[in-house]
Order: C-alpha cells, then sequence, then structure tokens
C-alpha cells in the first residue's frame, strides 16, 4: 500500500519540493549537493556564509495533525500509518509523536 501511494505521489512531491533540496530526494546525492554548492560559492559575490544542518528527532516530534492537513493522500490511510509504530532492529516501536 505505501509503495502505491509512494507511486502516485512522488511525481507531485518532485515537481513542488525545492530544487535545491537534496537529503531523502530520488535520483539525488551528495555530488550533486557539492556540485550546486560550488557553483553558488565560485562566484565573487557569493554568500560568506554557509548553513548545513540535521534536525535531530525531526521525525519524532514533526506534528501529526500538520502532515493530516498538508499532505495530499488519503486522510485514513496516513492516519493509520502515522499511528502504526515501525520495526528497527526486530522490537516494535511504539510511534513517539501523537495525534492529538
Amino acid at each position: 500500500m505505501q509503495a502505491l501511494h509512494l507511486l502516485a505521489l512522488e511525481p507531485i512531491a518532485e515537481t513542488a519540493a525545492d530544487p535545491n533540496s537534496y537529503g531523502f530526494r530520488p535520483k539525488r546525492s551528495t555530488a550533486d549537493a557539492l556540485q550546486q554548492c560550488f557553483h553558488v560559492l565560485c562566484r565573487g559575490c557569493s554568500p560568506q556564509w554557509v548553513l548545513e544542518g540535521d534536525i535531530k528527532g525531526c521525525f519524532d516530534h514533526i506534528s501529526h495533525q500538520w502532515m493530516l492537513n498538508h499532505v495530499f493522500t488519503d486522510k485514513v490511510v496516513l492516519q493509520k500509518w502515522l499511528k502504526a509504530g515501525y520495526i528497527e532492529k526486530d522490537p516494535f516501536q511504539k510511534v513517539l509523536a501523537a495525534l492529538p
């Protein structure tokens, strides 16, 4: 079921996504991100600073209500997935973020 939703939603997400976003994107790599950095930073009027971040715990704390309001998919199925939990290294893990 998740694979079918991915096939339907990925083209929509890719057309709406930031063209300079590289994390967890299909057909994008670290080399693509480095190439973009080079093109932006090699100019005479380049930015002085670069911000790189990895938001620890993002998926542990993302608002399920926000996702239900903004993700274009079947809301009933999405709500079930958000509550489903996951398996990591064999034991079942409950979802930390809860629906209101």
